[in-house]
């Protein structure tokens, strides 16, 4: 399986461990805060989260992944939600499911049995493909973001 982590966060600010070095803002409650002299608009978080959506199911699509399932569903929030943990989505559902996730409205993992999208803690998105996908990395990179070969920390093997 090909696992990559897409961010918004340029690789080049990482420190020798990784570490991401810039104040960025890193959650939709941050829209108008500011962050390095500029403050944070509606706009711009959506035209990220749309980034993100689109990046997700290209790789789903270059993947010829049709569904993933909802596991290890929370909702620490007590939302009414509309999926449900072992329910299975489709491309359309997940787009929705990501916006929620990114939204921090309830947190689990979309997997299947040869593909994954992860959500994580401060904007970032891990994807698993059984295959390389370079279309889906080229439009993930033409939409802003960065592609990098990463093991996502959420997919069972790795925790």
């Amino acid at each position: 399986m090909h696992q990559f982590r897409v961010t918004k966060y340029n690789p080049k600010f990482r420190d020798s461990r990784g570490v991401y070095t810039r104040d960025e803002w890193t959650s939709f409650a941050d829209i108008g805060e500011m962050f390095n002299g500029a403050e944070l608009s509606s706009e711009e978080y959506q035209r990220v989260e749309d980034a993100y959506v689109s990046a997700a199911i290209a790789f789903l699509r270059e993947a010829n992944v049709q569904q993933l399932t909802v596991n290890r569903l929370e909702n620490a929030g007590g939302r009414f939600i509309q999926v449900a943990d072992g329910g299975s989505l489709s491309l359309q559902k997940i787009s929705e499911v990501l916006r929620q996730l990114r939204r921090e409205e309830f947190w689990c993992r979309l997997e299947g049995s040869n593909a994954f999208v992860h959500v994580g803690w401060d904007y970032y998105m891990y994807i698993g493909v059984p295959h390389s996908c370079p279309s889906a990395q080229r439009h993930a990179e033409q939409l802003g973001l960065f592609v990098e070969d990463f093991a996502s920390p959420y997919h069972e093997k790795n925790e």
